[in-house]
């Protein structure tokens, strides 16, 4: 595959935080067409600031970013923010605006082309709040379209924060910890969510994950951070014990951070209705019901 067929590259990125030492250091990375695509490390390895660099809410240092061939490092602020529109981003704390009602949040992210004073008035296109419905449907929250955010599970939120990343029409995902706060059923159940609706749309994704179960579990290729720079490049089948110890060194093997790779682990759950992610199922004591 050349460069100019990848949804996104990323060509020897540095990005630094002050005089300090490189948060990303030399970073390249190649995402093909429908690949997903799972972002392991420790904490502070980097992952969360290159999905932010993406999408230069970071600036780089130096190197390139090409979105389907358009160089996003290049781009001048007015031009930036109609791409940024193709880099739909999952956020680990959700960014909703809590106030609002679950249907307001999905359709924020069609500010990009509704216009902020529009969006004020709460003016937008049928057509949008039509799709808004039906994506609400597709993940599992009919019914609560006018409930306040703040009044939803974690698994709830994140599930509004999938279908407003949505109605943006991406072309990539980039999804920061999805799990980081959910209880292992609900994971499994986010999990599937997003690469069922991946593979429904076409879609291309980094997804940043502290938990390698689940890494190994749904996402073919894994990349490994260590001090901002890639030190593992390869099939999920290929983490074992030496790759994981490059990744976080002997300590975290130690405490059990391949927990998994041959053993049955939490995110090895299997909650009912995870095949069908979208439906409002719960595991016996999980957080997530859906009706209320």
């Amino acid at each position: 595959m050349s460069g100019d067929d990848a949804p996104l590259r990323i060509q020897d990125l540095v990005v630094r935080y002050g005089r300090g030492e490189p948060a990303i250091s030399g970073v390249s990375i190649t995402l093909g067409p429908k690949e997903i695509v799972g972002l392991i490390g420790a904490s502070a390895a980097g992952k969360s600031t290159l999905l932010r660099a993406v999408q230069r809410l970071v600036e780089p240092e130096s190197g390139q970013i090409f979105l389907d061939g358009l160089e996003l490092t290049r781009l001048p602020p007015a031009e930036l923010r109609g791409a940024r529109r193709r880099l739909g981003m999952i956020f680990q704390e959700h960014a909703l605006i809590e106030r609002l009602s679950v249907m307001e949040n999905v359709l924020t992210g069609t500010l990009g082309r509704t216009g902020f004073w529009k969006s004020v008035r709460r003016r937008f296109d049928p057509e949008d709040v039509q799709e808004a419905f039906g994506l609400l449907d597709r993940v599992g929250l009919t019914g609560l379209e006018g409930s306040r955010c703040d009044e939803l599970s974690g698994g709830q939120k994140q599930r509004v924060g999938i279908a407003r990343a949505l109605i943006q029409h991406p072309d990539v995902l980039l999804v920061d910890e999805p799990t980081a706060s959910l209880d292992p059923a609900t994971s499994v159940r986010i999990m599937t969510l997003i690469t069922e609706i991946c593979s429904e749309r076409g879609l291309a994704a980094i997804i940043n994950l502290h938990d390698v179960p689940l890494a190994r579990r749904f996402c073919p290729r894994i990349i490994g951070l260590l001090h901002g720079e890639v030190v593992f490049d390869g099939p999920s089948s290929a983490l074992d014990d030496t790759v994981l110890r490059r990744v976080y060194g002997d300590e975290a093997i130690e405490d059990g951070v391949d927990a998994g790779l041959g053993e049955s682990t939490a995110s090895d759950a299997t909650a009912p209705g995870e095949a069908t992610a979208a439906g409002g199922t719960t595991a016996a004591g999980g957080e997530e019901t859906l009706g209320r």
